[in-house]
């Protein structure tokens, strides 16, 4: 959950809602109350219903929608059916403002504001109505505010935790998470993925002779020149120093070294330093079956290193 600030938010609100029910729901059932006590059950069992749909792997926005949209329909129902106070409203308010995405938190929201102020029977006066108009507006407004910024100082970070500083590539930390979750999404299948480990050939002499600002500008526009080149759903990660990592999912080794070999033309072309062109070294390695991610690496890094006993700037396949 800390990394995840909407599965965070679900399962705390769904905490906090199912352990302040189930008492009510346990002291009506105790006072002869079948009906409320029953139907508190119920919004207790499909709170504990989303709260797990959300801990699936990929559920999580089903599942934080799916919980504002129940918690709406939960209060609406308690106010029409059971006659129960509105004041529910407000916490449900700023609950699907923090949980659902912004298209269903405003339907859901707008749905239970004028459902509930559609029943005169919930309020003592017409005055008593405008006022819970005014006020579940102005709880909307300020948690729609709230939730964006929160979600966009969020987006914010986790920009900067999986993102090299220098070069925007992904980094060493996001590629171990996303091989991890590569490897369990493909399973025990082999073959049709490929991962390329790439080094920069002569980069030390390159920043011992022009500095390392000349080094850190070869290397910005190397990675600049990757994305441009690569499809959408490749992945490019800054592994160390002027190593990186290019994930090519869905691409077989034949595949991944006809783009790799377009790759390396256009470096050779392109990537320059004040010394004059800069060429690249590449190991490349297909995914074997039951083949866990340090070992993928392990075979793309033996290929890179034999790719510079051959003399660089030249690809090499693992074996």
């Amino acid at each position: 959950m800390q990394s995840d600030v909407r599965l965070a938010t679900v399962t705390l609100y769904c905490c906090c809602a199912i352990g302040l029910i189930t008492p009510f729901a346990i002291f009506r059932l105790l006072a002869g109350d079948i009906l409320v006590g029953l139907a508190d059950l119920a919004i207790v069992g499909v709170f504990i219903g989303t709260t797990l749909l959300t801990w699936m792997p990929g559920r999580t926005y089903l599942g934080a929608d799916l919980t504002a949209i129940s918690a709406s329909i939960a209060v609406l129902a308690v106010v029409y059916l059971l006659d129960i106070s509105y004041l529910w409203v407000f916490s449900t308010l700023v609950g699907n403002f923090l949980m659902a995405r912004l298209p269903i938190a405003v339907a859901a929201s707008l749905a239970l504001v004028v459902g509930v102020a559609l029943n005169g029977s919930a309020f003592d006066s017409r005055t008593e109505q405008a006022t819970f108009v005014s006020v579940a507006t102005m709880v909307s407004l300020f948690s729609l505010i709230f939730a964006s910024r929160v979600a966009s100082q969020h987006h914010d970070l986790s920009h900067l935790a999986s993102r090299d500083g220098l070069t925007g590539a992904f980094n060493r930390r996001t590629l171990d998470q996303d091989l991890h979750a590569f490897l369990g999404r493909v399973g025990k299948t082999t073959g049709g993925h490929s991962l390329a480990l790439m080094d920069l050939d002569n980069f030390k002499e390159l920043n011992d002779r022009h500095g390392h600002a000349a080094g850190d500008r070869v290397l910005t526009e190397l990675a600049r020149l990757i994305v441009a080149n690569t499809r959408e759903k490749d992945r490019f990660y800054r592994y160390g120093g002027e190593e990186f990592v290019l994930l090519l999912p869905d691409t077989s080794v034949k595949g991944a070294e006809l783009a790799l070999n377009k790759l390396r033309e256009v470096l050779s072309t392109e990537l320059h330093s004040p010394g004059g062109p800069v060429t690249v070294s590449f190991g490349l390695a297909e995914l074997l079956a039951r083949e866990s991610a340090s070992d993928w690496l392990a075979r793309a890094d033996q290929a890179l290193l034999e790719a510079k006993r051959r003399g660089k700037d030249r690809i090499v396949i693992a074996e």
